[in-house]
């Protein structure tokens, strides 16, 4: 992932697909790629993390699907 002013660049090399990140996704993905990567597994770990470092809620829709995203273009852990 490379920043890209407030978005973010990210290369899945399982795909050679390229994606960009808005800026709310982007600062998402940061904060949770400094899990571990068995950290990033668990739900209850990654809802944690967000409400403690984002005060976000990870139960919305909206940040459920974000985080299915991040799984799906590999940069969470599935």
């Amino acid at each position: 992932m490379r920043r890209l002013g407030d978005a973010a660049v990210v290369f899945d090399p399982r795909d050679w697909q390229t994606h960009i990140l808005p800026p709310f996704a982007a600062v998402v993905a940061e904060v949770l790629a400094e899990l571990p990567a068995h950290e990033q597994r668990s739900a209850d770990t990654v809802a944690a993390v967000l409400r403690a470092e984002l005060d976000l809620d990870a139960e919305t829709p909206e940040l459920r699907n974000l985080l299915r995203m991040l799984r799906t273009i590999g940069l969470l852990a599935t």
